[in-house]
């Protein structure tokens, strides 16, 4: 037998080897995975961040606004406690559609996770604005992002609560 058919038989009986070691390996990695996110949980988690955002800026910003009035603030200084607390609950409601909806079966998820995912896609948002200030790129365009705007933050809230989704096995 010649070294390079005997370096091969090695090689096929290391590679069959490794093969059976890492078989139950995948098993029990595919085992603590959750199933995928199907399409329609995924649009669900995203419609219900987007329709909590607006109900939480005006509903943060209108209660932020009594209490300040409340604690003796001036109205310059409520009016600008009120777009604070806005923007805040606005954020929390947001981060809290993909959690309303849920992870899936077999799946958690963490609420944290989504609160980041809107932060990051609140800035993003921010940057878009900024951007379309500062240069012209067209009506067709800035409605584009106008709508890129507003879809950014549900959007980062789906994507963060998935991302964070772990196995569950009751």
């Amino acid at each position: 037998m010649t070294a390079t058919r005997r370096t091969r038989r090695v090689f096929a009986a290391l590679t069959r080897s490794a093969a059976a070691l890492a078989a139950p390996l995948a098993a029990v990695a595919a085992q603590q995975r959750p199933p995928a996110v199907s399409a329609g949980r995924a649009i669900a988690q995203g419609a219900v961040g987007l329709v909590a955002m607006p109900v939480g800026f005006v509903g943060g910003g209108l209660t932020t606004r009594w209490a300040a009035h409340r604690f003796g603030a001036s109205d310059d200084a409520a009016s600008r406690a009120a777009l604070v607390g806005a923007y805040s609950i606005a954020a929390l409601t947001t981060a809290a559609g993909p959690a309303i909806v849920g992870p899936g079966p077999h799946a958690t998820a963490s609420y944290p996770a989504a609160l980041a995912g809107t932060v990051a896609g609140g800035i993003g948002s921010i940057l878009l604005i900024r951007l379309n200030k500062a240069v012209n790129t067209g009506p067709v365009l800035r409605i584009l992002s106008g709508l890129a705007v507003v879809l950014l933050p549900p959007a980062g809230a789906t994507i963060g609560y998935d991302v964070s989704r772990k196995a569950h096995n009751p």
